[in-house]
């Protein structure tokens, strides 16, 4: 799929036309595409109905905006009885994870190129996801497009309608301003009695190449994790 064209759903959380992501034209190697082609039943298409995997009582996890994968891969291997549903727009970071999928032959995770917002609204049941990572999502810096952010109250309130009781989001980011209106955002008075948590020391995660080159930038990297109360 060429990532100019707006193939992607319509969403309700955000105003028509408003995508938390920006398509661009990547350059797609024949390893990452031959993965695209050939994705061995490690994808799901986007459909509005909900999403009959995994089989209960296993606990799923989505990886919104994914990059390359390799923060999908350090979580399902740290939690092989876990389900992961890695969710991302860009075909060569796709194809990157399910070349690793393939190669390491892990079961535990589903891949789809599409909106995940539009993910969460139409195929994910109310109260079923155990924890959402976004590590890294565009800060969209400008402020005419912070309308753009995914982490905004309208999503905030889509996650807390599909995060079990005690379920997390696990947020990271590397630019100051949308640390604060993070802060900002969860302190609300609302938001302040359905959600509990923060700031915290970096979990065990993996070390992406973006995190470090945002590190050897300059950028302090700031991770927040936020429980359902």
């Amino acid at each position: 799929m060429d990532d100019y064209v707006d193939e992607f759903p319509e969403t309700k959380a955000l105003r028509r036309g408003i995508r938390t992501f920006k398509l661009r034209r990547s350059r797609v190697t024949n390893s990452q595409q031959y993965a695209v082609n050939n994705p061995k039943a490690l994808t799901i298409d986007y459909q509005d109905e909900i999403l009959n995997w995994p089989s209960p009582p296993t606990p799923l996890y989505l990886d919104i905006g994914f990059g390359n994968g390799v923060s999908t891969l350090h979580f399902a291997l740290q939690k092989p009885q876990a389900a992961f549903l890695a969710i991302d727009v860009h075909t060569p970071g796709v194809g990157d994870l399910l070349s690793e999928l393939h190669g390491q032959e892990i079961t535990n995770v589903r891949v789809m190129k599409t909106d995940a917002v539009a993910v969460l609204e139409n195929m994910i049941a109310p109260n079923s996801l155990a924890g959402v990572y976004t590590l890294f999502p565009d800060p969209w810096q400008k402020s005419r497009h912070h309308k753009r952010r995914i982490v905004q109250q309208g999503i905030l309130d889509l996650m807390d309608s599909r995060l079990v009781l005690g379920g997390f989001w696990h947020i990271a980011t590397d630019w100051d301003h949308y640390a604060q209106s993070i802060d900002n955002l969860f302190a609300q008075p609302t938001n302040r009695v359905k959600w509990s948590g923060g700031k915290t020391t970096r979990p065990d995660r993996a070390l992406t190449r973006y995190e470090e080159h945002a590190i050897g930038g300059g950028r302090k990297v700031v991770d927040f994790k936020f429980t359902k109360n």
